[in-house]
């Protein structure tokens, strides 16, 4: 079996459950929020009646038997589609303003390599480029050439296909499958969430503006409301993707360090033996 192979096999059970959890709190859950929300919306906008909610829940009510699970595996679908495609929404409105972000602040990964050989010093930083020759990237003077050349592949999440989008992703595939205790994943799942829920944020402040019988107060600080938080959220999922991609250099970094650390105990406890003889 092929090494990466083997990798993959691995840790296929363990992939599976967390793109389970991911997609089910990041697609599946908020797409059931956006699938009500469009349908009160839709309901509103056809009949025009003080009774929106009340007329859904007597319509589900009256629901028999097969047509049931029929429903279900509608809405169920529905919510999948709809919540992936609201996501996809949250990821474009995030890079957005990500690309005004990024001309303010310092590229995080060049950062974070100036810190590991401010911290580990230029031979260990030198040895680790050695084994992962992606690294070397960050200290090409071509960074920007480089970048330019992969603006045209695709990514994903919002990402813009760069050189460092390359690194960042070998960094995460490295410590996913040899050192999961140091993995980012956690925060990789909690940018999903965050950025599912800017969609149903903003839907929400809109029905609640055309709906009959909101209160005036509602209607006038809803929208405006759900645009400072929907900001808000967009503002805290750039710092968690600047700090996912910190912290997956300096886990790489870690990584190789604690592994010669490792291979140099036996070493260590063996001339504290042979000096105590």
């Amino acid at each position: 079996m092929e090494p990466v192979s083997g990798l993959v096999a691995k840790s296929a059970p363990s992939r599976m459950s967390f793109y389970t959890a991911i997609y089910l709190t990041s697609v599946l859950l908020p797409g059931a929020v956006v699938v009500t929300e469009l349908l009160v919306l839709c309901v509103h906008l056809a009949r025009r009646g003080q009774s929106d909610i009340a007329f859904i829940m007597n319509t589900l009510a009256n629901v028999k038997g097969a047509a049931i699970v029929v429903l279900v595996l509608v809405a169920v679908a529905a919510s999948f589609v709809i919540g992936y495609l609201a996501r996809e929404v949250g990821f474009k409105l995030t890079a957005l303003v990500e690309r005004f972000d990024r001309r303010k602040a310092a590229p995080t990964l060049p950062a974070s390599w100036a810190r590991i050989r401010v911290s580990f010093g230029d031979d260990f930083a030198e040895r680790l480029a050695g084994l992962h020759p992606i690294l070397r990237h960050l200290d090409s003077h071509e960074q920007r050439r480089d970048d330019a050349l992969d603006r045209s592949l695709p990514a994903g999440g919002g990402h813009q296909a760069n050189a460092s989008l390359h690194l960042f992703s070998y960094s995460k595939l490295w410590l996913r499958g040899r050192a999961p205790a140091l993995s980012v994943d956690n925060t990789e799942a909690e940018i999903n969430i965050l950025v599912s829920t800017i969609v149903p944020v903003l839907l929400v402040a809109l029905d609640a503006t055309v709906l009959s019988g909101t209160p005036v107060a509602v209607k006038i600080i809803a929208l405006p409301g759900a645009v400072l938080i929907s900001l808000a959220i967009m503002a805290a999922v750039l710092r968690l993707r600047k700090t996912e991609q910190g912290e997956a250099l300096r886990n790489l970094a870690f990584d190789f360090a604690m592994r010669e650390a490792e291979a140099k105990y036996p070493t260590v406890e063996r001339g504290a033996e042979e000096e105590a003889a």
